[in-house]
């Protein structure tokens, strides 16, 4: 019985986090569930910005926790255009700002069609589009991560 209660529980917050609220079919965990995404991507920084190095076993263990995170967003997203609503929420640019991304370490979207819909929605926004870094800005953070990855070598 006990197991069986911890994975209804997993299936409405993966990472054990309260509180968890479902409303008629509708999941609501809470914001950090959703920033459990930002730091399990840091192992894929060096991967994104095309810079060697970094540690296999955590680089796997990202994607791992990643894909946890991916499967929850699919069923948020449930037959709605944003995940809390029709409209957008505080939830898509905390989300957003990483997983159109993903592709380019090796995560592929493609098992995910409404988190693939969802992406497109969203960077199809003029909003969107108008806040997105320069590749002088990336050139930019990108020297800022050497020079700290340099550091942490010596």
């Amino acid at each position: 019985m006990a197991n069986s209660l911890n994975q209804s529980f997993l299936a409405i917050s993966p990472f054990h986090h309260i509180p968890a609220l479902v409303d008629d079919n509708f999941n609501m965990v809470e914001l950090v569930t959703i920033n459990e995404l930002l730091p399990a991507t840091t192992p894929l920084l060096p991967l994104w910005l095309g810079l060697p190095g970094g540690d296999p076993e955590k680089i796997e263990a990202a994607k791992q926790k990643i894909l946890t995170v991916l499967n929850l967003f699919e069923s948020l997203l449930d037959n709605r255009p944003y995940f809390g609503s029709q409209n957008i929420t505080l939830a898509e640019p905390v989300a957003g700002t990483v997983v159109p991304l993903l592709p380019a370490v090796g995560i592929s979207l493609n098992d995910y069609p409404k988190l693939t819909a969802w992406t497109e929605r969203l960077v199809r926004r003029e909003a969107w589009q108008t806040t997105q870094p320069t590749p002088k800005a990336i050139q930019a953070f990108k020297s800022i991560i050497q020079a700290r990855m340099a550091q942490q070598a010596s």
